[in-house]
């Protein structure tokens, strides 16, 4: 482990091969250059800070970060704000996996008002969960068993062991139903679309719902789902999206339907979000095609896991990283700034295991009211509960 003297003395190198100088006068006038002023160094059980005035007329750039980075062999941190300049250099390196019972222990010892939110996995600092209320879609990436798959089944058992009397599933599983058919039975899925054909008639019904939906937020003077007492959240969770994107080779009928299928997947980003809709949308292999551009745009929270090639990574995350990935389960996750985690995981035993209280085929009575696709005129509020 290098001294802090010399993180500081390789700093300060750095600092010079970038030019990140700021100038000054000598006593005869003339105008040179030094180092940063170094400010202060922060120290924590986790790590140690390195604090620098950023120089008049310098900002922190893309080069500069990299190269403070690849400069150590530990985990390090670069951000600037306030004028200042934070170089923070880990202890510890993040685990090659994370169990998924490590996320419920910790989400138990921690209060929290948030809700319909997920972990997203074990960053160098803590746990990182997303809110789905505050970011309502997200885009999910990632090359074959990077996993990709097994994030996404872990979102669903979180979702449905925290908030079970408040979530609806459709779930379209391109893989021929392979994976979300386990969750087929449970009490909270409405519909599992295993081909196009089913997406598209899955995907007509969350239209009409959404379509009811908003009469009946226009009606009582609704405009976001978040400032009601509207508790219900509808969750459509597509995996392998490419399967979606319409080829040339294709008769005309199925690139219409698979042109309705991302339509209106890309309505429900535009105006799902306010209705209480949330989509997750993961694909292989992210392109033009494989992940439209309203959704891309519309979903301000990315996930990516390794990806093959530095221009997948632009498309999932409008930043490189992800094709250096380099364990199954670690990923970015993207919101206004990026972060690296290991993503929890969560087999299909435990997985079933844990949802086999809501599955109706076990005996336990099916709530109706949950399934309902909207409510009628003559209807009391379902939203209520």
């Amino acid at each position: 482990m290098l001294t802090n003297w010399t993180y500081k003395k390789r700093l300060s190198i750095i600092f010079r091969r970038t030019s990140f100088l700021r100038e000054y006068r000598d006593l005869l006038g003339n105008l040179k250059e030094t180092q940063p002023r170094y400010l202060r160094t922060n120290k924590h059980d986790l790590y140690t800070e390195y604090v620098y005035s950023i120089p008049l007329g310098k900002v922190l750039t893309e080069s500069l970060e990299k190269a403070i980075v690849e400069a150590f062999d530990c985990v390090c941190r670069v951000k600037g704000a306030g004028g200042r300049l934070y170089v923070r250099i880990y202890k510890y390196l993040l685990p090659d996996k994370v169990d998924y019972r490590a996320v419920t222990e910790y989400s138990k010892s921690v209060s929290s008002n948030v809700k319909y939110s997920v972990p997203i996995g074990l960053s160098i600092d803590n746990f990182i969960f997303h809110d789905f209320d505050k970011i309502p879609h997200m885009t999910v990436a990632g090359a074959t068993r990077q996993g990709k798959t097994v994030f996404l089944k872990q979102m669903i058992t979180y979702l449905l062991e925290n908030y079970p009397e408040h979530i609806r599933l459709y779930l379209i599983d391109l893989k021929g139903g392979l994976e979300f058919g386990r969750y087929a039975d449970l009490k909270q899925t409405i519909n599992v679309a295993s081909n196009a054909t089913e997406t598209r008639q899955l995907l007509e019904e969350v239209q009409r719902n959404m379509i009811h939906d908003m009469k009946y937020y226009r009606e009582r003077g609704y405009t976001n789902v978040v400032d009601t007492p509207i508790k219900r959240r509808t969750f459509v969770i597509v995996d392998e999206a490419a399967q979606l994107a319409p080829e040339p080779y294709m008769e005309q009928n199925e690139k219409e339907e698979l042109g309705y299928c991302q339509a209106t997947l890309s309505e429900i980003t535009r105006i799902g979000g306010a209705l209480g809709y949330r989509l997750i949308f993961a694909t292989q292999y992210p392109t033009a095609d494989t992940l439209p551009r309203q959704i891309k745009q519309n979903a301000d929270a990315k996930v990516s896991f390794r990806l093959t090639t530095e221009v997948a990574s632009r498309v999932a995350l409008d930043e490189q990283g992800a094709e250096k990935l380099a364990t199954p389960g670690r990923a970015i996750y993207r919101t206004i700034e990026a972060v690296e985690v290991q993503a929890p995981y969560i087999s299909d035993k435990e997985s079933e295991e844990r949802l086999a209280k809501f599955n109706v085929k076990e005996g336990l009575q099916h709530d109706d009211t949950s399934r309902d696709e909207v409510p009628g005129p003559d209807d009391d509020d379902p939203f209520q509960t």
